[in-house]
């Protein structure tokens, strides 16, 4: 919708009101929609009554409300002329449309891959969600290909290679915490963050992820690392970056001391998985490591202190320089999750085309696809979010200081994928 002056503007503290009552309305509806879906409401640090106040609705009755408030919002926008609240107002108006896109998610109607990431998580329509092809994707698997020799696919090859890396079980919680402190004390020297801020680690089993934070307010969060599948010594710090600092937990105690503690926009207390904020949050927390350390601090950090730890011997070097390339077939896997998605293959055939072509052993295969099945088009937010924000920061940053600036300015004041394009 077009932000347009009005002849009836009102005075700044009237149009803020007007953006405060919207806000709680945006906030019970998410509240609401998270009835039929466990996991849409991914963090809750908002009025404790209005959680209590929520009760279960046809999803029918949510869409007419999210339907009509609409029209009810363009006639707000109208009134707004401070820019700082026209700002606002635009990620209210994406965080809106994206509930209406996922009650009909939720009713059935669902969106093919790319019409569904444009509509949950506002990425342009021209955004480029498959990389280079699949062209490149068998370049790069020659590439590997040639670093590492032997009998066998490459697959096998590979994950034979990667298993001399892997963290025995009875070593995570060492290797993790470590790397989370290093992590936090790096982030620490570049941002100012509250003394009281704090997180807890739960190790878990039996989910379709690898790691995940939830936030749960006063700048606290409980990050969670799956154990169902054994990780590689490289997963950690990526881990503890993305799920920690300066990612995720990061990303949300931002947001709750400068907008809902500071500014009481009520909005940013309350996080919907499926929605346009997620692109930024999972972009963010992805392009986290390569901000804290660069590719020789990584090898270094993970030589000297995290495969002592673990209890590893091995050419790291090597191992980094082919999970370089390995990264980029990231964007290969969108391609077979826009492939199941789209119902053009099914399970079984996208666990193979994961095996042949993105190198994962079996197991793994099967949990990414049932990742895949549940979410769907969210796995653009990973890939396609990094490389948006990594743009987003470098292009007017010239030493790492300007940087950090700008990754705190971002996640500070979070922006739509939309406006994050160059």
């Amino acid at each position: 919708m077009p932000y347009l002056n009005s002849e009836e503007a009102l005075a700044p503290e009237a149009q803020e009101q007007l953006l405060n009552q919207f806000a709680e309305r945006y906030v019970r509806l998410v509240l609401a929609v998270g009835q039929h879906d466990i996991y849409y409401v991914d963090a809750y640090y908002g009025p404790e009554q209005w959680q209590k106040d929520t009760y279960w609705q046809p999803l029918s009755e949510l869409l007419l409300l999210q339907q009509a408030g609409v029209s009810e919002f363009a006639a707000i926008v109208d009134k707004l002329t401070k820019p700082e609240l026209i700002t606002r107002a635009h990620f209210l108006e994406q965080q809106w449309a994206s509930i209406g896109a996922y009650i009909n998610v939720l009713q059935g109607n669902k969106f093919g891959f790319c019409a569904e990431a444009s509509a949950l998580y506002d990425v342009p329509a021209t955004a480029n969600l498959f990389g280079k092809g699949l062209s490149h994707q068998q370049q790069l698997l020659a590439e590997i290909d040639n670093l590492l020799p032997g009998e066998g696919t490459l697959s096998a090859r590979f994950n034979q290679f990667k298993s001399q890396f892997i963290v025995p079980k009875d070593k995570a919680a060492a290797v993790f915490t470590a790397a989370v402190e290093v992590a936090r004390q790096i982030t620490r020297t570049h941002m100012q963050l509250p003394a009281d801020e704090s997180f807890e680690i739960e190790y878990v089993n039996d989910k379709v992820w690898t790691a995940y934070n939830w936030y749960k307010g006063n700048s606290h969060s409980l990050i969670q690392l799956n154990q169902d599948q054994p990780l590689g010594i490289e997963r950690y710090l990526e881990l503890a970056s993305h799920e920690g600092y300066p990612g995720h937990h990061v990303f949300n105690l931002l947001q709750e001391r400068q907008l809902v503690d500071a500014k009481g926009w009520l909005e940013y207390a309350i996080y919907p998985l499926y929605s346009p904020i997620s692109y930024l949050s999972e972009g963010s927390a992805n392009y986290a490591l390569s901000l804290i350390m660069s590719d020789e601090q990584i090898l270094t950090f993970e030589q000297d202190v995290l495969m002592p730890l673990a209890g590893l011997k091995g050419d790291l070097a090597l191992f980094h320089k082919v999970l370089k390339l390995v990264k980029q077939l990231t964007y290969y896997e969108n391609y077979v999750c826009q492939q199941l998605t789209d119902n053009l293959i099914d399970a079984e055939t996208a666990e193979q085309m994961l095996i042949e072509g993105a190198l994962y052993p079996e197991a793994r295969a099967q949990q990414r696809v049932q990742f895949f099945l549940h979410n769907r088009s969210y796995v653009i937010n990973y890939n396609v979010g990094e490389d948006a924000v990594a743009a987003w920061v470098g292009s007017k940053a010239s030493s790492q200081a300007e940087k950090w600036a700008r990754f705190e300015a971002l996640l500070s004041r979070p922006l739509n994928a939309s406006e994050l394009q160059l």
